[in-house]
């Protein structure tokens, strides 16, 4: 099978190569941003703690 080149003077083989380790960086930043944002707390997490202790002062409130 010969190798035939391309413009650049990469072969087909080096080419799927650079393909490969650039998809294997992406997968790295994804799984970094992945793990950045499961991290920290969402609007919708801090709303319902924030509803919930509001819920428990008026509850206390109202006992007292």
């Amino acid at each position: 099978m010969s190798e035939h080149k391309h413009p650049i003077g990469l072969t087909q083989k080096e080419m799927i190569m650079l393909v490969l380790d650039g998809q294997e960086r992406i997968n790295d930043r994804i799984d970094q941003l992945h793990e950045k944002v499961n991290s920290k707390i969402s609007r919708a997490e801090l709303s319902g703690w924030l509803v919930a202790v509001s819920a428990l002062v008026v509850l206390v409130q109202a006992v007292m």
